[in-house]
């Protein structure tokens, strides 16, 4: 294969549209465990000091469940969203973007507990497992592959599943989460810090929203359904008891802070890597999905591709556009009068024109499209042996034609990743002046004091530590 044909860091919102559908089979997984192992194989990971500290603080917690002596897994997905989810069986996830915004042990053993009380209380079992992988998957592949920066890098996904279980639901796993914190040893007021710091992140959305005349993307999963005074939620909380009165529930913040130094803030790019089945060309700046069973290389002048019995093949090559439109392009430029099904093409600010070219001597008809990119016109050419085969492979060239779309050298240049660190405040030190020395942008500040549980309004008192993103 051509090495421009290359996994790169990130090809952001392109991705998204394009991404692949991740079961193998025309069946979903029926049990947590392949659930588990299709999300492992097609979702980037969090790996290291991190990952370790997550599942020792979850497997802490899981002992003091009431299901102590059943097995459970805890994984980081490596993404900037906020989210957390479980499946059954004891698998319980959380993204990277959630972890970004909690303060101490406390919180994270919060956000676990809530999972595995689902998990505990089978409220999986009330939906259909299989929907609920599929909708888990597909979601995630959407999610991981969209980019993101410091003031964007923390949009929360409205797709997540616990969405689902409605409120009756999470106020159960708020309410056994919050047992299963006291027994651990944590003060399980740490259920309700969570909520109030996921609200207060959605009034900056609100606000991020407004100015830019854009919808507000909500969180619509952990937590997401209780307003910050939500009494019931209290009441719930408060009955799962209270730590006795000469004992301080653990917050242990200096773990917490040394396992997520030099975490990832926003898009992790070196994490990003195209779907097999897409196709990059960096020198020429497109990118393009085929089918999974199809193959593809670029013994063309471009690029060809075909299904798996070799009965039905792409072509594509390039080239000079005139000054005409593309219908008259293909009269004039390519000797071809007539088409059948003549209609224009309109995708990603590309114009194009496509149709059938008609089959000569009994031979099939030919899919043709021509897209205008710059001053090149890129020409596809769908052909079949068996005519009987024409309207399935055609579907197939015109997915293949649609998903033709730009890709702007910016977007393939390597970046690093901006990180998570922790200094300590001086007698000068002020949120406005660390978001403008640190170049966070417009809404850096605001960012800052949400992680750092001063939002809307405070300083840092001299000698505390606070996160920084740089």
């Amino acid at each position: 294969m051509s090495p421009r044909n290359k996994a790169i860091p990130l090809i952001g919102l392109l991705l998204a549209i394009l991404a692949a559908p991740l079961w193998a089979s025309e069946d979903p997984p029926e049990s947590g465990r392949e659930m588990h192992e299709q999300i492992v194989s097609n979702t980037p990971l969090v790996e290291g000091k991190l990952a370790e500290y997550v599942n020792r603080v979850g497997q802490r917690i899981a002992r003091h469940s009431d299901r102590a002596d059943e097995p459970f897994t805890f994984t980081v997905i490596d993404d900037p969203v906020i989210n957390a989810f479980a499946l059954p069986d004891g698998y319980v996830y959380v993204h990277r973007g959630l972890i970004n915004y909690l303060n101490d042990e406390a919180q994270l053993a919060a956000v676990l507990a809530h999972e595995i009380g689902h998990v505990t209380a089978e409220h999986h079992a009330r939906r259909k497992r299989a929907q609920l992988g599929s909708t888990i998957v597909s979601g995630l592949l959407t999610v991981l592959t969209r980019s993101g920066d410091v003031g964007e890098a923390s949009a929360m996904w409205g797709a997540s599943v616990v969405s689902g279980y409605g409120r009756d639901m999470e106020l159960e796993a708020d309410e056994v989460g919050s047992r299963y914190l006291l027994r651990a040893g944590y003060d399980p007021q740490a259920m309700i810090e969570v909520i109030s710091l996921l609200k207060d992140h959605e009034r900056l959305e609100k606000k991020r929203a407004l100015e830019s005349g854009h919808e507000p993307q909500f969180y619509h999963g952990l937590f997401a359904s209780h307003p910050r005074n939500d009494q019931r939620l209290r009441e719930v909380v408060g009955e799962a008891g209270q730590l006795p009165p000469d004992a301080d529930g653990e917050r242990n913040v200096t773990d917490f802070r040394l396992a997520t130094e030099g975490m990832i803030w926003g898009e992790n790019f070196a994490a990003r890597k195209l779907p097999e089945n897409a196709y990059l060309d960096e020198d020429l700046g497109f990118m393009m999905y085929f089918p999974e069973d199809w193959t593809f290389n670029t013994d063309t002048p471009v690029l060809s591709a075909r299904n798996p019995s070799d009965s039905a093949r792409l072509n594509v090559t390039v080239k000079s556009r005139t000054r005409e439109s593309p219908d008259r392009f293909i009269k004039h430029q390519l000797g071809i009068p007539l088409l059948k099904k003549s209609a224009a093409l309109q995708q990603f600010r590309l114009r194009g024109h496509t149709g059938l070219i008609p089959g000569e001597n009994g031979r099939p008809d030919q899919r043709l499209a021509v897209l205008y990119y710059g001053y090149r016109a890129f020409v596809f050419r769908g052909a079949v042996d068996d005519a009987d085969n024409l309207e399935s492979a055609d579907d197939a060239f015109t997915t293949m034609i649609a998903s033709f779309r730009p890709v702007s050298r910016s977007s393939l240049q390597p970046r690093e990743p901006k990180t998570i660190h922790y200094v300590k405040a001086t007698e000068h030190t002020t949120f406005a002046r660390l978001a403008a020395y640190l170049k966070l942008g417009k809404w850096g500040e605001d960012e800052l004091r949400i992680i750092n549980n001063f939002y809307p309004v405070g300083e840092p008192k001299a000698g505390q530590w606070i996160k920084v993103i740089r």
